[in-house]
């Protein structure tokens, strides 16, 4: 079981709702000097979308971070399947995606791995189908407990873990 990277709670209110993954959504990074500007490149192998720089290793990495959840949000948005992530090779750094989005992630996985529709999912969580559509849209700020509720419908809960940055 693999912890979904968010917000440390000390409030053991959310226990209740909170869900797990089958994976982890911490993707290997590679990062290569860029001549030119004197920074660096950064890449994310199993998703080629996410593709940035920066001037330190530091800020390379964070815009990776960021790279990957907007590369996410295309997957989400062409109702594609994310890619797993491979394993990380020598070299390589650990990225994720924002908290947000790994729940955006979660919620788009658990429904379809339910066979449920959208709509079905509105009617277990008492919202109509546009409320549902903003919960789904990886491009708005859901609240934490709706996402809670929402993935809660879907029969799992969110585990939640911090660990220390890369670099």
């Amino acid at each position: 079981m693999a912890f979904l990277p968010y917000y440390f709670l000390d409030d053991m209110a959310f226990l209740p709702y909170i869900v797990y993954m089958n994976r982890s959504l911490e993707y290997p990074c590679t990062l290569e000097e860029d001549e030119e500007t004197g920074g660096f490149v950064a890449s994310i192998p199993d998703i080629p979308e996410a593709l940035t720089g920066g001037k330190t290793v530091a800020e390379a990495l964070g815009m990776a971070e960021d790279a990957l959840s907007v590369a996410m949000t295309f997957y989400l948005e062409e109702d594609k399947d994310v890619p797993l992530p491979s394993r990380r090779k020598a070299g390589q750094y650990l990225v994720s995606p924002s908290a947000l989005m790994s729940l955006k992630v979660a919620l788009r996985e658990a429904l379809k791995e339910s066979g449920k529709r959208p709509a079905d999912l509105a009617r277990m969580m008492n919202l109509d189908f546009k409320g549902v559509s903003r919960v789904l849209d990886p491009n708005h700020a859901t609240k934490l407990a709706t996402l809670e509720a929402a993935l809660g419908a879907l029969g799992k809960r969110v585990l939640i873990a911090t660990d220390d940055k890369a670099a």
